[in-house]
C-alpha cells in the first residue's frame, strides 16, 4: 500500500492562473517550507478545488453507463458505455484518493499556521470538509465499498486499508457535511464557484436520498433530505424564467446555480461533457443550419450523440422548450438529419476557435426541486410532489401533469422528468441506480447496453493496478480478479 495514494496536484493561486506543486507521497510540500501562512492554506485549497474539477470533468461516472448517449461519429466510446467493464480496463480511483489526501493534509496543517481570523480559518476548513465529502460520495456511488482514509500520507510506512462498508462511508460523508455546516461563518454565498452552506445542504440532501433508496435507509433520511432542500430554498435560489438562460456562458453565476466549478479557456480549456457530444465543423459541410449550432473545428469530438430514447422522452411532450436547448439536429438541404449534437453547453466563441468553457454545474435549484418531489413521492405525499413537478413543467412550457397519480406512476414520471431537465449534468446514471433500488424502474430494462446482461454489476470494478498496490482489497462482487493474494 506504499503507493495507495499517488499524489500530484496543481495548487493554483487563483482560478485564473496556476503554479504547479509536484506532491509525492512524502514531499517538500508537507514540510515547513510551504506551510507558513494563511495564504498557503488558501492556495492549497484552490488546488484541491481544481483537482475535484478535473475528476468530474468527464462523462464517465455520471452519464456513460446510462441511457443518454448513443455512439457518435468519431468515438471511441468508453467501456462504461458499452458495459464491458473488467478489472483490467476499469478506471483507477487514485485521483479521488489524491484529493482525499490533500484535504487530510490541509486539516493536519491548518491549526499550526496561526491564522488570526477565526472566521476565515473555519471557512477554509468547512470547504475542505465539503470537498472531501463530495469526493467520497463519488467513490460511494461508483464503487460502493471503498477504503476510508482520514489521515494524510506523511511517511512511507503506510498500513494497507481494506474497503469499508457502504454504511461506514456514508456515515463519514454525513459527518463531514455536519462539520462543514457548523464551521461556515455565513449562511449564504460568497461566490458560487466555492462551497457554501447552501451547497452543503444540497449535497447532504443528495446523499440522504442515496442512503434512503440505495443503502436501505428509511423515512427519516427522506424527511431530512426535504428539510435540507428547504434550507437551500431559503438561501434565495429560484428557477430562472427561461431554461436556456441557466446555461448561458455569460450568465454563469445566475440565481438558479447553487454550486459550480469554474471553467475558463486560458485556465483549463474544455468542459469535456460538452465537447464530446458536439461535432467538428469540418464534418458538417452539407449542413444548412450550421450557423445555429455551437460547433468547433478543433475542440469538438463527437464521441457521443443524444440517444433516441432521450429524444423520445422529450417528444412525449412536443411543446417542451428544453428539447431545443438539449440538442440540435444538423440537416441537409432536403431536411435529412446529418447528425445530432448537444446544444446545452454552447461554449464561447474566441477569434481562433470556439471553446467549451461553460462552468461544470454541481447543483442548481431545478435539480433540487425535482429531488424534493422525488422525496415527497417516496413518502406518498403526492400533492407536494406534483407541486414541484409542475413548477418544472411550467418553466418548460408545459401544463400540469395529468397522468396517473398513484405513487409508482408519479415516481416514474419524476424519473423521466429528471432525464429531460438534467441531460448532460452528470446525474443520469446515478438517478437510474437510485430509482432502480427505490423500486420505480428495472435498470436492466432502461439501459440499452444492459438489456442482455441481467444482473450485471452496477458498481465499478477496482482497477488491477490498484488491487496490486493494496493487498487488503477484495474485488467488487460480480467481477473476476487476476490478482494473486
Amino acid at each position: 500500500m506504499k503507493k495507495f495514494i499517488i499524489l500530484g496536484i496543481a495548487c493554483c493561486l487563483s482560478f485564473g492562473s496556476c503554479d504547479v506543486l509536484d506532491v509525492n507521497p512524502v514531499s517538500t510540500i508537507t514540510s515547513d517550507s510551504f506551510w507558513n501562512s494563511s495564504s498557503d492554506a488558501e492556495a492549497y485549497l484552490i488546488g484541491i478545488y481544481n483537482k475535484v474539477r478535473e475528476l468530474y470533468n468527464t462523462s464517465y461516472y455520471g452519464e456513460d453507463r446510462g441511457d443518454s448517449f448513443k455512439a457518435g461519429e468519431i468515438g471511441p466510446v468508453s467501456v462504461a458505455w458499452s458495459q464491458q467493464l473488467l478489472e483490467s480496463n476499469a478506471p483507477s480511483y487514485m485521483k479521488a484518493y489524491s484529493i482525499i489526501h490533500h484535504t487530510n493534509l490541509l486539516f493536519y496543517k491548518i491549526e499550526g499556521l496561526g491564522i488570526s481570523d477565526e472566521a476565515e480559518k473555519n471557512r477554509i476548513k468547512a470547504q475542505c470538509h465539503f470537498l472531501r465529502a463530495y469526493t467520497y460520495f463519488l467513490l460511494l456511488r461508483s464503487w460502493g465499498e471503498v477504503p476510508i482514509v482520514k489521515d494524510p500520507v506523511l511517511s512511507h510506512d503506510i498500513t494497507p486499508t481494506p474497503r469499508s462498508s457502504k454504511q461506514e462511508v456514508v456515515n463519514l460523508i454525513l459527518e463531514d457535511l455536519s462539520n462543514a455546516l457548523s464551521l461556515f461563518p455565513e449562511d449564504g454565498y460568497r461566490d458560487k464557484n466555492y462551497a457554501s452552506k447552501p451547497a452543503v445542504y444540497a449535497l447532504r440532501a443528495d446523499v440522504l436520498m442515496w442512503k434512503a433508496k440505495v443503502l436501505g435507509g428509511g423515512e427519516t433520511d427522506v424527511n431530512k433530505a426535504i428539510e435540507d432542500i428547504n434550507m437551500v430554498e431559503s438561501s434565495g435560489v429560484r428557477l430562472l424564467p427561461e431554461y436556456a438562460d441557466v446555461f448561458r456562458n455569460d450568465n454563469k453565476k445566475n440565481n438558479e446555480i447553487i454550486f459550480s466549478f469554474y471553467f475558463e479557456r486560458y485556465e483549463v480549456g474544455n468542459l469535456y461533457i460538452a465537447s464530446n457530444v458536439t461535432s467538428r465543423t469540418d464534418n458538417l459541410s452539407m449542413a444548412v443550419n450550421l450557423a445555429d449550432a455551437a460547433t468547433s473545428p478543433n475542440q469538438s469530438r463527437h464521441v457521443y450523440a443524444p440517444s433516441e430514447k432521450l429524444r423520445a422522452t422529450y417528444l412525449k411532450n412536443p411543446a417542451d422548450k428544453r428539447y431545443a436547448v438539449a440538442m440540435i439536429d444538423l440537416v441537409d438541404a432536403d431536411g435529412n438529419i446529418i447528425l445530432t449534437q448537444q446544444n446545452k453547453f454552447r461554449g464561447k466563441q474566441y477569434p481562433d476557435d470556439l471553446f467549451f468553457d461553460d462552468d461544470l454545474i454541481a447543483y442548481r435549484w431545478g435539480d433540487l426541486v425535482l429531488l424534493r418531489a422525488e422525496a415527497n413521492a417516496a413518502l406518498n405525499n403526492i400533492d407536494e410532489a406534483l407541486t414541484d413537478l409542475n413548477e418544472i413543467r411550467h418553466r418548460a412550457g408545459l401544463s400540469d401533469y395529468e397522468g396517473p397519480k398513484d405513487k409508482l406512476s408519479v415516481e416514474r414520471e419524476l424519473c423521466d422528468e429528471r432525464f429531460r431537465e438534467l441531460f448532460l449534468e452528470e446525474k443520469r446514471w446515478f438517478d437510474l441506480v437510485r430509482f432502480h433500488f427505490g423500486g420505480t424502474i428495472n435498470i436492466y430494462e432502461e439501459v440499452p447496453n444492459l438489456t442482455d446482461k441481467p444482473g450485471y454489476p452496477l458498481y465499478l470494478p477496482i482497477n488491477y493496478n490498484d488491487m496490486v498496490l493494496n493487498e487488503k482489497l477484495v474485488q467488487t462482487e460480480g467481477y473476476e480478479s487476476n490478482v494473486e493474494r
